[in-house]
């Protein structure tokens, strides 16, 4: 029952955020010159201040600058409002994702994959601690390239085009990459356990700031 529970709150969770990305993207596709997109580009700005100073706990001063320069800019223009607080939301989530990850590629530390392995399923073989890091590696790769996508389309494509990309796109890349590598180890250790799709969200959600 409270797996149910969990699970259908886990969904709703993520239809809402799904609809609020799209709500974003029409705003900006439309103009944002409604009050809905004015309200939109208020909350855009103080959802990347939050992500800001969630991902770097040292420098929370820096999410405090940022919210309200992008409410007021919000104020000014919902439009560009959006833009700026969808691009630096963006790109604050992927590459604070990319320096966790990275950072435990350094020599003398374990991978994070390997860790959130060998939690969710004790003891690990040479060839699933040679395997962890490869993916570990394989996401930092992803995070630099949603980072490089998307500074490549806001220079060169219309803003619609890098807008669908950095709120539409953004979530069901990130889920595509994870079931992608999932359904592949599933496959290359077939003779193995493995812990649910659950687990392994549960325990990197568990992991200490870095």
């Amino acid at each position: 029952m409270r797996r149910g529970a969990a699970w259908a709150g886990t969904g709703a969770g993520l239809l809402a955020l799904v609809c609020y990305s799209v709500a974003i993207h029409g705003a900006v596709v439309s103009g944002g010159g409604t009050a809905t997109a004015g309200a939109l580009a208020l909350v855009q700005a103080v959802v990347a201040g939050l992500t800001i100073s969630r991902l770097a706990p040292r420098q929370r001063w820096i999410g405090f600058i940022v919210a309200p320069a992008l409410a007021l800019l919000s104020w000014y223009s919902a439009r560009d409002g959006l833009i700026a607080a969808s691009g630096i939301g963006h790109a604050a989530i992927h590459g604070g994702l990319l320096a966790l990850f990275a950072g435990t590629l350094a020599e003398g530390r374990e991978p994070l994959i390997t860790t959130i392995a060998r939690k969710v399923r004790g003891d690990l073989t040479d060839d699933m601690e040679a395997y962890t890091r490869r993916v570990t590696w394989a996401w930092c790769l992803f995070f630099a390239g949603q980072i490089l996508m998307s500074t490549a389309l806001f220079l060169f494509a219309p803003t619609p085009v890098w807008s669908f990309f950095v709120n539409v796109l953004d979530l069901p890349l990130v889920v595509a990459m994870f079931m992608a590598e999932y359904s592949y180890r599933l496959w290359r250790f077939a003779n193995h356990a493995h812990g649910s799709i659950a687990d392994v969200v549960r325990v990197f959600a568990e992991q200490p700031e870095r």
